[in-house]
């Protein structure tokens, strides 16, 4: 399918400026109490030099070597400080090049175990459901069980959907905000936000799976998911209605977030799938829950 962009915006109207009459007085006021206080201090230093009587040529004389073995000093430290910073360059590069070294080999081991967890958990619901369906009351309770597991994100899902694909602004040096041309943890937010409203029924982010109690925040200039960190670009992976782009496009969310690419240039499209397969959740995953009928969840 071709991909459909988001076609909602947000726009603001600029701010009225203030009367000419009335910005001029008061802009007036503040430059002449800026002038009265500059004069005040002047007149102030000038006559407490002269009541103790002008410094004579030694006293200046003496004053200027001060000065001078001042700022040699000033030099001297900073250039220790120079020197310091060269001579430990390469021990510091080779302590980060180290660092990286061992959060890439922990990232991938960390992707190992996932892998194996999926792979148990796949094998304990096989077996589990050929002990179930020995009965009518096991059957009743695998669908129940496979109810509970797709809401929790406790197995891999597959089906139709939609992918929202979030990327930084390009990079200008000249750029005044550069933090607010980037994706943020609360675009992300929105656009899965959106996605529930719209009708999804499992999500995932950059491969993080989604569950009742994930989070989505920010830590420096990374985006955590289920306190994994993220890399930009952002794809927001969901199962749902075939039409969930679409439904997604008309949300106030969307329409909120297209006002933000507008002003920032941030890049953001939602394209349909026909099919997505989104891996389970590994942690966190909750531990109990409660059936909550359609009164109790009315008056929440």
């Amino acid at each position: 399918m071709t991909p459909s962009s988001l076609q909602a915006g947000a726009t603001s109207s600029p701010a009225q400026p203030a009367p000419q009459d009335q910005a001029e007085p008061i802009a007036r006021e503040r430059l002449n109490l800026i002038e009265q206080i500059t004069q005040a201090a002047v007149s102030s230093d000038y006559a407490a030099d002269q009541a103790a009587g002008w410094p004579d040529a030694g006293h200046r004389r003496q004053r200027v070597l001060v000065a001078a073995a001042a700022l040699a000093l000033a030099g001297f430290v900073l250039a220790l400080g120079v020197s310091a910073r060269i001579i430990n360059a390469p021990v510091v590069n080779t302590q980060r090049a180290a660092l990286i070294e061992r959060i890439a080999a922990v990232d991938a081991r960390q992707e190992a175990l996932g892998d194996d967890v999926e792979a148990l958990r796949l094998e304990v619901a096989q077996l589990r459901e050929i002990n179930l369906q020995v009965t009518s009351e096991g059957r009743l309770l695998a669908d129940s069980i496979a109810d509970l597991e797709l809401a929790t994100g406790y197995v891999a899902v597959e089906g139709p959907g939609a992918v929202v694909t979030l990327t930084d602004a390009p990079f200008d040096e000249a750029s005044e905000e550069p933090d607010l041309e980037r994706v943020l943890d609360s675009d992300i937010q929105l656009t899965v936000n959106g996605l529930w409203a719209a009708g999804a029924e499992a999500i995932a982010i950059n491969g993080q799976r989604l569950t009742a109690q994930s989070a989505i925040r920010s830590a420096a200039s990374a985006i955590l998911v289920n306190y994994r960190p993220l890399k930009p670009p952002y794809l927001v992976e969901a199962i749902g209605p075939a039409d969930l782009a679409d439904r997604f496009g008309r949300t106030p969310d969307a329409a909120e977030l297209q006002g933000v690419s507008e002003q920032f240039g941030i890049g953001l499209e939602a394209s349909p799938v026909d099919q997505v397969r989104l891996r389970p959740a590994t942690a966190p995953l909750p531990a109990e829950g409660t059936v909550v009928g359609p009164e109790e969840g009315e008056a929440q």
